[in-house]
């Protein structure tokens, strides 16, 4: 890789899974990674000997402590050009048994936390009329989940504020991206098993209800012969942040559209996505008469000048 086109990336959450995979790949293609973890003992080998630069950061603190490590990334290279915002976790519980302080915990790790972050770093993106940002998202971001529902909408909350970012970025040049898994094999589902609540259901006990479901979507998963793999997953952002690959033609600039934000990774996501747009479809076609009944008459419009 030529050195006008190495990135500099700074991925939050690298101590495992997407995250580590992500800077494991873009290290062995020549671009520069800064990967972040809460402990330093927690930064893996495996990068360190590749050349990965380890940070301090916590997205639990408070944010002007989130702020100085962004600052702090962009003394480490002099610059920053992929910011990735993949750390998080989920609390798993039926939406009536959350455990408030998960659920704020869940908001502040995914997303804002990585609002403070991305503030923190959009300046340098402006100034240079370049930069990327990918917000990791999930399957579960655009289809709720029953008993994960803090996930769900934590990830939600951060799909429609990349939306927003996005449109209000374009004149910079700067790329919003959402990165989408579906089911892969990471220790997601062993994290998040620490919190799950559904062990002691006694209301919420039906499988339609999540019950069991720490066990139940991998299972799934076994039995379908459809699992993820992240260094595939890895190949595949880096080649839509590069534009090359199987995404040569498929982003901005090289034919794709800027509201293609989203990079659905593995078939259950993409089918997913497309079955429930169907839905989505039938949806607002079957409630047309009730959408279309609601504006003030042609007669009355002269009262709303002012709208």
């Amino acid at each position: 890789m030529s050195a006008t086109s190495e990135k500099v990336w700074l991925i939050t959450g690298a101590n495992s899974g997407i995250g580590c995979a992500l800077a494991q790949y873009a290290l062995s293609q020549g671009d520069k990674v800064i990967a972040t973890v809460r402990a330093l003992s927690k930064f893996p080998e495996s990068l360190k000997k590749a050349g990965g630069q380890s940070l301090m950061l916590d997205l639990s603190a408070p944010d002007a402590d989130i702020r100085n490590a962004g600052t702090e990334a962009l003394r480490i290279y002099g610059r920053v050009d992929v910011l990735v915002n993949n750390a998080g976790w989920g609390a798993v519980a039926p939406v009536e048994e959350l455990d408030m302080g998960e659920l704020r915990a869940s908001f502040q790790a995914m997303v804002f936390g990585a609002i403070v972050l991305t503030q923190s770093l959009l300046p340098h993106f402006r100034e240079r009329k370049t930069g990327h940002v990918l917000n990791v998202s999930s399957i579960a971001g655009f289809i709720g989940v029953p008993s994960w529902g803090a996930y769900c909408g934590a990830k939600a909350a951060l799909e429609l504020l990349s939306e927003s970012l996005s449109a209000e970025v374009a004149p910079f040049h700067i790329r919003v991206l959402i990165v989408m898994p579906g089911y892969f094999s990471t220790k997601f589902f062993e994290h998040a098993s620490s919190v799950d609540k559904n062990k002691q259901a006694t209301v919420y006990t039906g499988p339609s209800q999540g019950f069991g479901t720490i066990e139940g979507i991998p299972r799934r998963h076994v039995e379908a012969g459809q699992i993820g793999d992240v260094e595939k997953l890895a190949a595949r952002v880096f080649e839509v942040v590069h534009g090359v690959g199987l995404a040569k033609g498929l982003v901005e600039g090289q034919g794709g559209k800027r509201e293609w934000l989203r990079i659905p990774l593995g078939p259950d996501c993409g089918e997913r996505i497309i079955k429930k747009i169907q839905v989505l479809k039938e949806n607002a076609e079957a409630f047309e008469p009730i959408w279309r009944s609601t504006d003030v008459e042609p007669e009355r419009l002269k009262f709303f000048a002012r709208g």
